[in-house]
């Protein structure tokens, strides 16, 4: 897990020492990454490094954090689920996705939970300090591989991610609707049906049903 964060010179973005708190449930990149942003006193202030949701929302240093990097597949709560709760309890807190996810539905998910940005642990470690100055500065720092992604699904005029018809299948199968019901509903045959499905879980990147809803819920302006 080694080998994605390197040593820097100083970050002209950087104005003042922030105070951060990391959730990674893998030991060694925990230990390591806490370890460098430690290092790191010119930017750093302070680094509450822990391995679960539970352990950040009950840490007793939680009101100092300025900053919370967060991963987004943890044990117990998910990270999106830890980033709405610090939304709740300790609102002053900046959350940003720290992961290797890049899919679509990773990124509405946690954007739609509060996070104020969504970097990838592709990312060098001197751009890992400038999003933690960004964010404490109440910026959205995003990595440009998910950035170039967002535009593009946001740009007036440019096609959705599921197609019209696709849109309107995800709608029912999100109500839990059988193949058969959908094909009825929609007046499409069984074997169109089965086609777009595949289609679908294809490009949202999920596996049921379930997934769909709840995807669905989280674009539902982009209906």
């Amino acid at each position: 897990m080694a080998g994605w964060w390197y040593a820097i010179g100083r970050s002209d973005t950087m104005t003042r020492p922030v105070h951060v708190a990391l959730v990674e449930d893998h030991h060694a990149t925990r230990e390591t990454l806490a370890g460098e942003l430690r290092a790191a006193v010119e930017h750093i202030g302070s680094v509450l490094a822990v391995a679960d949701g539970e352990s950040l929302l009950s840490a007793p240093g939680l009101a100092g954090v300025e900053v919370a990097l967060v991963d987004l597949r943890l044990p117990g709560m998910s990270g999106a689920a830890v980033i709405s709760r610090l939304g709740e309890v300790a609102p002053h807190i900046r959350a940003v996705a720290l992961t290797v996810f890049d899919d679509a539905p990773s990124v509405f998910e946690v954007i739609s939970a509060g996070a104020v940005g969504y970097l990838l642990k592709t990312e060098p470690f001197d751009r890992l300090l400038q999003a933690i100055a960004e964010a404490a500065e109440r910026q959205h720092p995003v990595s440009s591989r998910v950035a170039g992604y967002l535009l593009t699904q946001l740009r007036p005029g440019t096609p959705p991610l599921l197609t019209e018809r696709e849109l309107e299948l995800a709608a029912v199968l999100s109500e839990g609707a059988s193949y058969a019901d959908c094909a009825s509903r929609l007046d499409i045959a069984l074997g169109t049906v089965q086609h777009h499905v595949k289609s679908i879980y294809r490009k949202l990147d999920v596996n049921s049903k379930q997934e769909v809803r709840a995807w669905m819920q989280r674009n539902a302006l982009k209906r």
